[in-house]
């Protein structure tokens, strides 16, 4: 099973998740969006959610992290049945994850 470090900024507006990934392109400091802004606990740790089998997350979060090609420092909104999520991955996927037509469905 695959672990992943999961740092995210969870949001329940897909207008807050458009404004703050606005945000991060003008250069603003992700934790710091997280800490002011994330709906999750995780906002206390400047959005570090702790370490997930991959097994475990939403099947939109698994593809947003397979399909991540590393050119930005974070991936688009995600939208889950939690919310939007924005996600900053650590590294690249070490293998490619193989999901079905349930991930590019809204959850």
């Amino acid at each position: 099973m695959t672990t992943v470090a999961l740092h995210h900024i969870l949001l329940k507006s897909p207008l807050l998740a458009d404004d703050i990934v606005k945000e991060l392109e003008l250069g603003a400091d992700f934790g710091d969006l997280a800490e002011e802004y994330s709906a999750c606990q995780s906002a206390s740790n400047q959005g570090f959610a702790g370490y997930h089998h991959i097994d475990t997350l939403p099947a939109a979060l698994v593809k947003a992290l397979s399909d991540w090609n590393g050119e930005t420092p974070y991936t688009p909104a995600v939208k889950t049945h939690m919310g939007f999520h924005i996600l900053k991955p650590v590294a690249k996927l070490e293998r490619e994850v193989l999901t079905d037509e349930l991930a590019d469905s809204d959850i």
